[in-house]
């Protein structure tokens, strides 16, 4: 019973020391809040489809394209004009 005791206790001070509870902390906020994803604007144009992300157009031939690279860049399209 005593060894028990001392465990416990020799590993609080050491979870103490490493800040072990601040890490799990951290750990459990990053896990109830889920980051919330940029919206992308995605239009349809007479040869595919077009966005603007951080001020540079960019050009899709076909929706898959667009898809792919909103997964990749993890944004949230937002179609328009479909």
């Amino acid at each position: 019973m005593r060894l028990m005791q001392g465990l416990d206790a020799a590993c609080r001070r050491i979870g103490k020391s490493l800040h072990l509870t601040m890490l799990k902390d951290l750990l459990n906020v990053e896990r109830l809040e889920p980051a919330t994803p940029e919206w992308v604007i995605v239009y349809r144009t007479a040869k595919g489809f077009c966005c603007v992300y951080h001020g540079e157009p960019i050009n899709f031939h076909e929706m898959i394209d667009v898809q792919v690279w909103a997964e990749e860049m993890e944004v949230q399209p937002y179609y328009m004009g479909l």
